[in-house]
């Protein structure tokens, strides 16, 4: 049985130390010479150690930007006793900076000078990889915002190209009216009119995609479910006519006022019809419907919901359809889903799917009703 020495003992402590990026001091305030730097506080520092211990060095060496940080906190800490922790840079005479977590426990030594027993620990690698992955996460929200902007760039082309392509048509019906022997006045100022109409339709689609995609903080007020639906119906009727779906509303009568954020309530509701649109668009098949619908819950809140009779989700896609970046769309982000949750996840509501009947996709979520005023 083999008995452990105190030199063996020193050893393992040294090596610990090592291992640990640790090492452990003592000194007193005022200097009274007597200080203690391990092994390790000189490899930390990068002093060589041969040189006497002093917290005066250590100071010396304190980033200059933390330095009076330091100053301060050590300043009101010799005015008694406990503990002090302290995190800082320190610059080596090399140039080369360390990141140290101090940790000291103060108390009173014979003639009432103060006696600092603590720990420095070199954390320089750690804050590395802490700061490697902001830089990733930044990375990543870049990727993200950028996705956004292509998906807001689809959006908007596609809302657009609706009264576009009227307004184009029109124009080229004045031509052939104008032509005639005889033009039809009345006929060709109708379709002016219906020119100057498409463009003012244009206008409000781009405005209110300004709106719904503008980052801004929540702005909730108390509104009525159903003209949110209501406000929307030019961008709704797009996507509708796109995939000749017929677009049905089901809005029940008396509801609660809600308070909400109006603008992004409507950006899920245009986003869960557009998915609905795209579905059943990709069928090809005639006889698509797309039915809205409003509802107060046994709770007495509004339960909105989106139900199409496409072809609905695969099993695979329904688990997994909230989740950012996932998509069944050749040309799909996978950001609208993810967009539209987290707006309601703001309003303490949920974004649910589930499978409509006889076929389709239904997702629906729950507005809070606005409190009452006395």
């Amino acid at each position: 049985m083999s008995t452990q020495t105190p030199g063996d003992a020193q050893d393992l402590l040294r090596e610990a130390q090592e291992i640990a990026q640790l090492g452990n001091t003592e000194f007193f305030v005022p200097d009274n010479g007597v200080n203690y730097w391990s092994p390790q506080v000189y490899r930390i520092l990068g002093i060589d150690p041969s040189v006497p211990p002093s917290h005066f060095r250590v100071f010396e060496g304190v980033h200059p930007e933390d330095r009076d940080r330091c100053l301060l906190a050590w300043s009101r800490a010799i005015r008694g006793t406990g503990r002090l922790e302290l995190s800082y840079r320190f610059v080596r005479g090399d140039g080369t900076v360390r990141h140290i977590e101090a940790r000291y426990r103060l108390s009173r030594a014979p003639g009432n000078s103060l006696r600092a027993v603590g720990t420095l620990h070199d954390v320089t690698e750690r804050k590395t990889a802490e700061e490697a992955a902001r830089r990733a996460q930044s990375r990543l929200a870049d990727v993200g915002r950028l996705a956004t902007l292509g998906e807001i760039a689809t959006g908007i082309s596609h809302e657009l190209n609706q009264p576009l392509a009227a307004i184009a048509n029109y124009a080229r019906a004045c031509e052939r009216l104008l032509d005639a022997p005889r033009p039809d006045v009345p006929e060709i100022k109708n379709a002016l009119a219906d020119i100057a109409a498409q463009a003012i339709r244009a206008g409000e689609i781009i405005h209110r995609l300004r709106g719904m995609v503008r980052h801004r903080e929540m702005h909730r007020t108390v509104v009525a479910a159903n003209d949110l639906v209501r406000d929307v119906m030019t961008l709704l009727e797009m996507d509708a006519r796109a995939s000749r779906s017929a677009l049905r509303l089901e809005l029940a009568p008396d509801l609660p006022l809600v308070l909400v954020d109006g603008v992004q309530i409507q950006q899920v509701i245009v986003n869960l019809v557009h998915n609905a649109a795209e579905a059943l668009m990709s069928t090809g098949a005639t006889g698509g419907e797309i039915v809205i619908r409003t509802a107060r819950t046994p709770g007495g809140h509004v339960e909105v919901s989106v139900t199409d009779n496409g072809p609905g989700l695969e099993p695979g896609a329904a688990a997994r359809v909230f989740e950012p970046f996932f998509t069944t769309k050749e040309e799909g982000t996978g950001l609208g889903l993810a967009i539209s949750r987290s707006i309601l996840e703001g309003h303490r509501s949920q974004l649910a799917h589930e499978p409509a009947t006889p076929q389709g996709a239904r997702f629906l979520f729950t507005l809070p009703a606005a409190p009452e005023l006395s």
